[in-house]
């Protein structure tokens, strides 16, 4: 490479790198595959239960229709996925990176709602959902980087 030595940082990838970088992108990937999947079925399911209810007004006959809606259950079983799903992205990368790719959900929950209830979709939503991806991309994710640090407890069972 004309002479000139890499950083330790920038040295290519051996194959037990790439090999370990895989295997850890792999379940992070498709974790991330089934959020948006969960996220996006939990919020279409709010808009059927919503529709379906209408305006939830503080008394009996409205809240027993509201609860009697398999809409609304499926909703909060999707934000208890959501959760489950969420912790196990966190364990495997920096919240620094988890975070804004979880925007992504403002895209997929656009597109369904255009797809299933006929949302108007103008270039202006197309540019905003563009500018989002752009703005993940831009800030990077974990594929390139060292896994996160231990959590404390297990620091401080196997100090190093």
């Amino acid at each position: 490479m004309n002479g000139m030595t890499l950083p330790p940082g920038d040295a290519p990838a051996t194959k037990k790198e790439i090999r370990a970088r895989t295997s850890r992108l792999s379940p992070l990937l498709l974790a991330w595959v089934l959020l948006l999947a969960v996220e996006t079925l939990g919020q279409v399911s709010l808009k059927f239960a919503g529709t379906h209810v209408g305006a939830l007004e503080p008394n009996r006959h409205s809240i027993l229709t509201a609860l009697t809606t398999p809409w609304l259950w499926l909703g909060l079983a999707c934000y208890l996925g959501q959760f489950v799903i969420w912790m196990r992205i966190l364990e495997k990368s920096r919240l620094s990176s988890a975070f804004p790719t979880s925007a992504l959900a403002f895209v997929a929950i656009m597109i369904a709602s255009w797809a299933i209830f006929g949302d108007p979709m103008g270039w202006e939503k197309i540019l905003g959902s563009a500018i989002i991806v752009a703005g993940i991309l831009l800030l990077g994710g974990d594929a390139h980087s060292a896994p996160p640090a231990p959590a404390r407890h297990e620091a401080e069972r196997n100090p190093p």
